[in-house]
């Protein structure tokens, strides 16, 4: 779905998808930070009904306000439950990981490399609307997988209006990744408008911290850009843009992100031949770029 005239500016483009933590249903938080583990387990919390979040929405000149999206009981747990298992994994391979304060890269990122990337997949979605589909063929590829765009599509319930942050059905992008391999049980962290300063450094610690255990693997991020505001490589400055992507790595100890992106190539996109297929850009204008939607890892 491309932009319409009646859009004029501030078009919304549906192109790619046709569209401290994040809030959460009412007692799930507290029960998040009491460690509780999630209904099911952590692989089933993606799989739980959730509050519908559309790739889509109307044209916007800022997202100042926007608030994160609203998590699911399960979700919010089980990212809770997750986030327990990264401090342990930073302790144990820097000695000194203090997530909550301020992270020296020297000291609590020490024994990780200050750069890793995965191996590139990138490969451009077949439809406008396709970039949650592809972007989950480009991930499962990273981790010895193989799920075509069309098969991805059925199975995360894409429609024209691209593939839903969360719905009845739960999560359907880390749903799917969970469905179809098991080296790492992904669950989603939802971010508002503006994150915090801790929300940027959690961000670089669960990308850290994905690249380089059981082997690697790529995180999703779920971008929400707006006139005015930061957007990934290439993409038109003054638009609305909403867009699934690949994050396949990292540079100096996090602070930069290094991603992919399926709109290279794609014949179906007007100006894709601007997007790069490959890019690195700063972890802080990533997190604001991925405000009022998130990303699973």
């Amino acid at each position: 779905m491309l932009s319409r005239p009646w859009m004029a500016r501030f078009a919304v483009i549906a192109a790619f998808c046709s569209a401290s933590w994040a809030a959460v249903v009412p007692g799930a938080q507290a029960q998040a930070h009491g460690g509780a583990e999630p209904p099911g387990g952590l692989r089933a919390a993606a799989a739980q009904p959730a509050p519908v979040v559309p790739d889509s929405g109307p044209p916007q000149r800022s997202k100042r306000g926007l608030a994160a999206p609203v998590m699911s009981r399960s979700m919010a747990l089980a990212n809770a439950r997750k986030q327990v298992r990264l401090n342990r994994m930073m302790h144990v391979m820097g000695g000194t990981a203090d997530l909550g304060g301020k992270c020296s890269r020297s000291s609590c990122l020490a024994g990780l490399p200050s750069a890793r990337d995965l191996e590139g997949s990138q490969q451009a979605q077949i439809l406008d609307y396709f970039c949650g589909p592809a972007t989950v063929s480009e991930m499962l590829a990273q981790v010895g997988v193989t799920l075509s765009q069309q098969r991805a599509a059925r199975e995360l319930g894409t429609t024209g209006g691209g593939t839903d942050w969360s719905d009845a059905s739960g999560y359907p992008v880390p749903k799917v990744l969970n469905e179809n391999q098991h080296r790492n049980t992904y669950v989603a962290v939802a971010l508002p408008w503006t994150p915090t300063p801790a929300q940027a450094r959690r961000y670089q610690a669960d990308l850290v911290t994905d690249i380089n255990r059981h082997g690697g693997v790529p995180l999703a991020g779920n971008a929400y850009e707006v006139p005015g505001g930061p957007h990934l490589a290439g993409n038109p400055p003054d638009s609305t843009i909403f867009h699934w992507f690949d994050i396949r790595g990292y540079q100096d100890s996090g602070a930069v992100t290094d991603y992919e992106d399926s709109v290279h190539g794609a014949s179906s996109i007007g100006w894709s031949d601007g997007v790069p297929a490959y890019s690195s850009i700063s972890s802080n204008v990533v997190v604001q770029i991925l405000g009022a939607r998130g990303y699973d890892w």
